[in-house]
């Protein structure tokens, strides 16, 4: 089916949202989408995409509703599989439209909706978007109409210009938590403290997931933002948390954001918010580093003191060169000198670490080293994630291997980056490494961090073993 036959056969069916399975986050995406087109008094049904090897059983279940359309989005590494689905749909004579949308529609809307075989694209944030492209369709009029769409008819494209999206954030949605199993959500700690061994989440945790605040105002070169920087009114994500934390007897707050603690500003008005709670919580946040290094002493202790348990911070690199080129306004004592302060605070911190960036040698890639090996050693219980620079659709690193001519164009990086690749293989040497170095330096860091936590750990156990035997020879 192409764009030029669309026909809604069932104009009172209703709108099938497709989420990626539950596993360690709430879809929060899926929940405002949904939550959206609920208040509009839309039929909503959400399901979730199984194995692999169950997909027909989705593709049953999917024609089997009879949908107005049938939605799915989300990130670029989904892309793919997305389009395998709908091909699938087609096999099976579906005669409904679909749409997708998230960071692997927007910034190349023509190739994501050409290279799934997808009848419509959002662009940008969905919920208004999508609500008036269902209107259109209950309605039979022209989609075209509609704002903020691309359009696939056959191999062209229409672009249908800058759509609507929700600019206050004080009216988001009431989040649709009947269409998502709490079984699934809920107790997501568990999946954190059995797969993350780390003293960050624990197995009694009920986590509520509470969303402040859209877009981010840096612009690191690895990251795609589609829309300027937006937050929620602290008292509005308390009286949701308020709400949710009694309704689950939830225990522990995830706010999710791409930049929780965007200012100190912000990080008062959130403790202030925690406080206001009618139950004693603890929870995770997100900052920067030179955010952080704004924060006083006394901020960082009121954290701790209102539950604060995890902070979620970007490191990306140890060598202050890099830092630079990344986009960082930090240096690596400087984030050394930070790490330090949430020891001494008690909130655990939760980090990242890049190798193979734009123009990054083995100098600096040892920086890194050395910045992993000296905080672990500071403290063991910094819980680290390692990856290789992936330039992602959108961001200022994939206009840079566009313009520079390390690939030809969108269909490359699809296929360099779903051909049998794993995880861990690079899709463009940026570096100044060899592709081996790059890989290897990967290994090398990981194997440093390891190593560094097992050292913590059995001086740990002799301290603690020694302790008990003088106990016992009292």
């Amino acid at each position: 089916m192409t764009s030029d036959t669309i026909t809604c056969n069932h104009p009172n069916g209703p709108v099938v949202l497709v989420s990626r399975p539950i596993g360690f986050t709430f879809p929060l995406s899926y929940a405002y989408l949904a939550g959206y087109l609920r208040e509009k008094d839309e039929d909503v049904r959400v399901l979730f995409k199984p194995g692999r090897k169950r997909l027909a059983a989705l593709v049953k279940e999917i024609m089997g509703l009879d949908p107005l359309i049938v939605g799915f989005g989300n990130l670029y590494p989904e892309l793919k599989e997305i389009g395998e689905i709908i091909g699938m749909l087609d096999k099976a004579g579906r005669r409904f439209p679909i749409v997708i949308g998230g960071q692997m529609v927007s910034p190349i809307p023509e190739f994501a909706v050409t290279i799934t075989g997808a009848d419509f694209g959002v662009i940008g944030e969905g919920e208004i978007i999508l609500w008036q492209l269902v209107r259109a369709l209950r309605d039979g009029r022209d989609p075209s109409t509609v704002r903020g769409l691309a359009i696939r008819k056959g191999n062209q494209v229409l672009l249908t210009g800058p759509g609507e999206y929700i600019q206050d954030l004080s009216v988001l949605p009431s989040i649709p938590y009947d269409l998502f199993p709490v079984e699934k959500w809920l107790l997501i700690g568990r999946w954190y403290a059995e797969n993350a061994f780390q003293p960050h989440w624990r197995l009694k945790d009920r986590v509520i997931n509470i969303h402040g605040g859209r877009g981010c105002p840096f612009t690191c070169n690895f990251c795609y933002h589609h829309s300027k920087p937006r937050y929620r009114p602290i008292p509005s994500m308390m009286a949701e948390a308020a709400e949710a934390l009694e309704r689950f007897d939830g225990n522990m707050l995830y706010f999710s954001d791409d930049l929780v603690i965007a200012s100190p500003k912000r990080g008062r008005q959130l403790v202030d918010g925690i406080r206001s709670l009618n139950r004693q919580v603890e929870y995770s946040i997100s900052a920067r580093f030179d955010i952080l290094h704004r924060l006083d002493n006394g901020l960082l202790k009121e954290m701790k003191e209102t539950g604060c348990r995890t902070m979620g911070l970007g490191v990306e690199s140890g060598s202050d060169r890099m830092l630079k080129v990344i986009g960082k306004n930090v240096t690596a004592e400087m984030m050394k000198f930070d790490l330090e302060r949430l020891k001494q605070t008690g909130i655990l911190p939760s980090v990242s670490i890049m190798v193979g960036q734009h123009t990054e040698t083995m100098e600096d890639v040892e920086a890194s080293m050395k910045f992993v090996r000296e905080t672990v050693q500071s403290n063991p219980n910094i819980q680290y994630a390692f990856t290789i620079t992936t330039p992602f659709p959108g961001t200022p690193l994939y206009e840079l291997i566009l313009e520079n001519g390390h690939l030809r164009d969108h269909k490359e990086f699809y296929d360099r980056y779903f051909s049998g690749r794993s995880e861990w293989n690079q899709i463009v040497n940026l570096s100044e490494m060899s592709p081996e170095q790059v890989i290897l330096s990967h290994k090398k860091i990981q194997e440093i961090y390891s190593e560094e936590k097992r050292k913590k750990l059995k001086r740990a156990v002799i301290m603690l073993e020694k302790s008990q035997g003088v106990l016992n020879r009292i």
